[in-house]
């Protein structure tokens, strides 16, 4: 907006220099058509016409050009010279002397209209010129003070200037004709007029056009008052007044309507003023609000994110401490090492889990968890999710009672996922209800949906907390009782993915608790034929690839337990190197490995026609389903999640070699 303005009065400046270049060209041709724009009223002086030139050109030097150059000079140098004139000018007004300035680039005849001397300038003119020469040279300074009155005295010459315009335009030749006080042409006046405009509008940084050009409300407001409130008064004169010398209407009832229209517009005006400043304000209101609620929100989510870290510290230390003293005692007696590695087994499935839910959850919030969804029954799942959380109710003491469906519900989902969802509503209502409290879990249909339901009698949810309850990293109540307050968060999330909902229900603390997650129900299938069991092939050649020597051996001990004939190696080019005489037909590979890795281990093996056929399993600490994918780009069969379960290990093996009884050699 602020360039806008200063281009705008570059231009204004080089249009009153082009009046005044007319003017002279004027006298020079003896045109009184260029002389004087308004024929009946005065003609424009030539030494009122060098002013303007010199007040417009310096005008623009000085708002074009930096400080202390040689074109910044020649501006001064010009606003000089059209405060010398005018001042000169003024003087011979005043005195009433003859410095024979007047007539040194053309002659005029006396009597001209409006003319005390000939071809001299009237008062206003040699007024505004000197005010003007002046105020340029004062928006220069260095000094705030000089700088306001420069802009004082440009404000002053428009009013000065304005007065005669309104003269010629009502018809009042007393405002423009007297010889020494009011004589001035129209041309004149609207070029010094504009030349005082173009002054302030040169300079938005400071003054009037600095509240103009404001890029906010108070900017705004002020463009959309000022038109009117300058042409209101002025067109309302003008009818008026043309009307009073058309002897239509008396002074009296001039005045009065006069009166009427300033009230009327005046008071739509500050109406208008409240309105906008009202919506401002609103607006500003608004902007506030939200941006406490954003920073409600941010101290809340930093909160949630500080509690979430110190939980997640401590429920990482938790399995950890038992599976250090369990390494202690794998070397005593074999009835405290069995009791070592099933404590170890335990800690390490929790850990197991507690990273798949955060991973999960992470997939859930950026919309890249895969359902792999079959025709599944109800009842079947949660039996499995039961018989998975049996053992930790029963150890808190709680009675379980399962509702089972009097008739099959049939679901179109991820089995996995819908045992993962009934894991941790138990495990949610274990965790919140007194030890010897009651569980109940069951499902149902309820209007046309498959119900699944977890009621227990613990410490109940308060009503304000119903609604934040399946939030990430919350926890409610006071009470910490471990978890990380991603579980029902999970819960949602998954049920959602299904096409279905999970709420919470409480009557109020102390009261327990019911969550029910509904999810669509599917047709029952149709019957089918059991295949034969397939043979059971003899034992494989395995390739076994890691990088660390206790992973790799372990699952040297678990293939080699199944009777298969296993090669190790520590490193791609180890394996390379060994693969030759060993020709395996399957390949587990890790995948971060120092120097070559597994995807390039893979792209080798592929490569080479004894191991091109080779089923290649990947595993590795990354789980994301990119990981997965680009696994399988890279020439891989399957993927596989550290730490891998061994059942699923052996399970792939028999899918894969036909050997259906392979996976039970565990048990």
């Amino acid at each position: 907006m602020r360039a806008q303005s200063i281009a705008a009065a570059r231009v204004a400046s080089l249009l009153v220099a082009a009046t005044g270049l007319t003017v002279l060209a004027g006298w020079f041709l003896a045109s009184p058509n260029l002389t004087s724009f308004y024929l009946r009223g005065p003609t424009v002086k030539t030494n009122a016409a060098i002013a303007l030139i010199c007040g417009a050109i310096a005008n623009v030097i000085l708002i074009s050009s930096s400080n202390r150059t040689k074109w910044m000079h020649a501006g001064r140098a010009l606003a000089i010279l059209q405060m010398m004139i005018g001042g000169l000018t003024l003087s011979e007004h005043i005195a009433g002397w003859d410095l024979r300035i007047d007539q040194l680039l053309a002659t005029e005849a006396s009597g001209a209209a409006a003319t005390a001397s000939p071809n001299r300038m009237g008062p206003p003119a040699s007024i505004a010129n000197l005010l003007l020469g002046l105020s340029m040279l004062l928006a220069e300074s260095r000094r705030r003070r000089r700088r306001v009155r420069a802009q004082r005295l440009a404000l002053f010459t428009c009013l000065l200037t304005l007065l005669p315009i309104m003269g010629f335009a009502y018809g009042y030749s007393q405002l423009y004709t007297i010889e020494r006080i009011t004589g001035i042409s129209l041309a004149n006046s609207l070029a010094l007029l504009m030349l005082a405009v173009a002054i302030l509008a040169g300079r938005p940084e400071r003054g009037v056009f600095a509240l103009l050009t404001r890029e906010d409300e108070v900017g705004t407001l002020t463009r959309g008052l000022l038109p009117p409130a300058l042409l209101l008064p002025f067109v309302m004169g003008w009818m008026l007044a043309r009307a009073m010398r058309a002897e239509l209407i008396d002074a009296g009832f001039a005045i009065s309507t006069m009166s009427l229209v300033l009230i009327v517009g005046l008071a739509w005006l500050i109406w208008r003023t409240g309105r906008q400043m009202s919506a401002s304000l609103d607006a500003r209101l608004d902007t506030e609000r939200a941006l406490a609620e954003s920073e409600r929100s941010l101290r809340e989510s930093d909160r949630q994110k500080t509690e979430f870290l110190a939980t997640l510290s401590h429920e990482l230390r938790n399995p950890m401490a038992p599976i250090r003293f369990a390494l202690e005692l794998l070397d005593g007696r074999a009835d405290v090492a069995l009791r070592a590695r099933q404590t170890i087994a335990r800690q390490v499935e929790h850990l197991t889990r507690l990273i798949d839910d955060l991973l999960d959850l992470t997939r859930i919030t950026r919309n890249k968890l895969e359902l792999h969804a079959r025709l599944i029954e109800l009842a079947t799942v949660l039996n499995d999710a039961v018989d998975a959380t049996a053992s930790e109710i029963g150890k808190a003491g709680h009675q379980l009672h399962v509702e089972m469906p009097n008739q099959p519900i049939w679901l179109e989902a991820d089995p996995d996922r819908v045992v993962q969802m009934l894991t941790n509503l138990l495990n949610n209502a274990a965790r919140y209800t007194d030890a010897g409290g009651e569980i109940t879990v069951g499902a149902t249909v309820e209007d046309g949906k498959a119900l699944i339901y977890v009621r227990d009698n613990g410490q109940g949810i308060a009503a304000e907390d119903l609604g934040v309850v399946f939030d990430r990293f919350v926890q409610v109540g006071s009470a910490r009782h471990g978890g990380l307050g991603i579980g029902l968060a999970l819960v949602k999330g998954l049920a959602e993915l299904h096409g279905g909902d999970a709420e919470a229900r409480s009557e109020g603390r102390g009261k327990g608790a019911e969550f029910r997650v509904r999810l669509p129900r599917a047709n029952a299938p149709a019957p089918v034929k059991q295949a034969a069991p397939a043979v059971r092939a003899d034992s494989l050649r395995i390739l076994v690839v890691d990088d660390n020597a206790d992973a790799a051996d372990m699952l040297h001990i678990l293939l080699t337990s199944c009777g298969h004939d296993v090669l190790v190696a520590h490193s791609g080019e180890d394996a390379l190197q060994q693969v030759a005489g060993f020709v395996p037909v399957a390949g587990l590979l890790d995948i971060g490995m120092p120097g070559m890795s597994g995807y390039e281990l893979a792209a080798a093996l592929r490569h080479q026609p004894a191991t091109a056929g080779m089923f290649l399993v990947a595993i590795t600490g990354w789980g994301q389903e990119e990981d997965k994918h680009r696994a399988l780009a890279a020439g891989f069969d399957a993927h596989l999640t550290k730490p891998a379960d061994p059942e699923a290990i052996l399970a792939l093996l028999a899918k894969r070699f036909q050997q259906p009884g392979m996976h039970e050699t565990l048990a």
